[in-house]
């Protein structure tokens, strides 16, 4: 392989292999949320074609200035070094870190002294380790395009037709626990925001829970209407296969929505949802997919939520409106090692019980005004994490109060006179939310019989790089640890 880069273009390929590597780097590690044919060229031209205008403005440098010519393998050593260095600190952080990049120049430097006709090495060293990320990514592929039943809507309910058809509000405070965990060991917190959500009518289902403990696989499941237990994949994780497809694409939820002729929002504080700019079929989203940038973790188009509710809420009077909106507030904790952790971490996340619950109170008493008859949910996607200190302890512990840290989540509906006499007497997880609430819009409680298993599953760590699902609680809620048999 080095008596190819020899060769006359032997250059090109060599520059060529220093963008490759950060490219499938970034794509095998990030390919859920950056999977759109426009991720795709643009990764391709910022990476590849960064690395070959390096290259070319080197050999115009040499052509030039005949008389240093005789460095040109130096330049050539320091720069395969330099240019697949500073594509690799922007393809693991975003950014540039200039202290160690300073640090690798001037290693680089001295190293060519001594090794400068080692740069042909030192490509084939790269492109054998852009080997297992594109295999990596190759797997992806497959995964993502593979049938999965939670994909495809639910056969048994996606027809169904509603007697009644009020607005239907969901309000999602990404994090917030149920009384009953908020007021436990672990949180040790009393608020009166319950209280004053019984005080608006609302029904408060305290030990509910979510089936998963992150936002992509717990709104997955519940726009879905379905279990997925993380998609049928080799290694499990958080990230899944077309998990943000089904949430902001078309799903059960949306498409029976609209099939009952309501108009469907979808407002998102922030393009967390929508990174990979896969076509929606709401009617309407809050962020424009022009909005999102090609490189972001998802949080940089932060959004006013009430201000782009205020257009909604006047938007199509008379017509039955299906709101999702999505607060990133109280979050969960953030596993940022220090001192006292856990109990830091505690405080830092009631702060923000304190600051959504303003929020939330403003929000309601919003919609309350603007459409009094309206069905209107808050619901969180899983719990806040208190009591964790790391990723690896959340995918391990078997402690029952952590387990119900990670699933416990608030759960308050204002029926407003639409519920049916017992239709939710099995409503304890997210899973089947709307099957409880489209039965009784419909007046039917025959959809009720197929209602999905309560359980809850969570990720356990094997070993570093595989992670097994494992049941965490089982659907009336008690503690186990069973690994799924998919």
């Amino acid at each position: 392989m080095i008596e190819f880069f020899n060769r006359k273009n032997g250059i090109f390929w060599i520059a060529f292999i220093c963008g490759f590597y950060p490219l499938v780097f970034y794509v095998s590690n990030n390919f859920y949320m950056v999977n759109s044919p426009g991720h795709w060229g643009y990764f391709i031209l910022f990476f590849i074609g960064l690395s070959l205008l390096g290259f070319l403005a080197m050999e115009a440098f040499f052509g030039i200035f005949k008389n240093v010519r005789k460095y040109r393998e130096h330049g050539l050593f320091i720069m395969v070094i330099m240019v697949t260095a500073t594509l690799m600190s922007y393809a693991m952080k975003l950014r540039l870190m200039k202290k160690i990049l300073g640090v690798i120049l001037i290693v680089s430097v001295l190293l060519s002294i001594k090794l400068h006709d080692r740069y042909r090495k030192l490509a084939v060293l790269i492109f054998i380790m852009s080997i297992l990320p594109f295999l990596n990514i190759f797997l992806k592929v497959y995964e993502q395009n593979k049938e999965m039943p939670f994909t495809e809507l639910a056969a048994d309910i996606k027809d169904v037709q509603f007697e009644e058809t009020p607005s239907v509000y969901m309000i999602q405070p990404d994090g917030y626990v149920n009384q009953t965990m908020m007021e436990g060991p672990l949180y040790n917190y009393k608020t009166d925001f319950y209280e004053w959500l019984k005080g608006k009518d609302f029904k408060l289902y305290d030990h509910f829970r979510s089936n998963y403990p992150a936002s992509i696989p717990s709104n997955a499941s519940m726009f879905s209407m379905q279990h997925h237990y993380y998609g049928d994949v080799v290694f499990s994780d958080l990230e899944m296969p077309c998990g943000r497809e089904v949430i902001s694409g078309q799903n059960t939820v949306n498409y029976v929505f609209q099939n009952n002729g309501y108009r469907t929002y979808f407002l998102a504080q922030d393009e967390y949802f929508q990174q990979n700019l896969k076509d929606g079929s709401f009617d309407h989203y809050n962020i424009d997919k022009d909005e999102i940038p090609y490189f972001t973790v998802g949080d940089k188009r932060k959004k006013e939520l009430q201000e782009d509710l205020k257009p909604v809420l006047a938007d199509k009077p008379g017509r039955s409106k299906f709101v999702f909106i999505e607060k990133l507030l109280p979050h969960h904790i953030h596993f940022v090692p220090k001192e006292n952790q856990i109990e830091e971490e505690r405080l830092e996340y009631l702060e923000k019980i304190e600051e959504v619950n303003d929020w939330l109170k403003e929000t309601i008493e919003m919609i309350e005004k603007n459409d009094p008859e309206a069905v209107i949910m808050i619901l969180a996607d899983h719990g806040g994490w208190v009591g964790m200190t790391s990723y690896p302890d959340m995918f391990t512990t078997t402690d029952e109060q952590n387990l119900r840290s990670i699933f416990s989540s608030i759960a308050a509906i204002k029926w407003n006179g639409h519920l049916k006499t017992g239709f939710d007497s099995e409503l304890r997880s997210t899973v089947n939310l709307f099957r409880v609430l489209f039965s009784s819009l419909a007046n039917d409680g025959s959809y009720l019989k197929n209602m999905e298993d309560n359980s809850s599953y969570n990720l356990h760590r094997e070993n570093w790089y595989r992670k097994t699902v494992y049941q965490s609680l089982d659907d009336a809620g008690n503690k186990t640890h069973v690994p799924l048999k998919k």
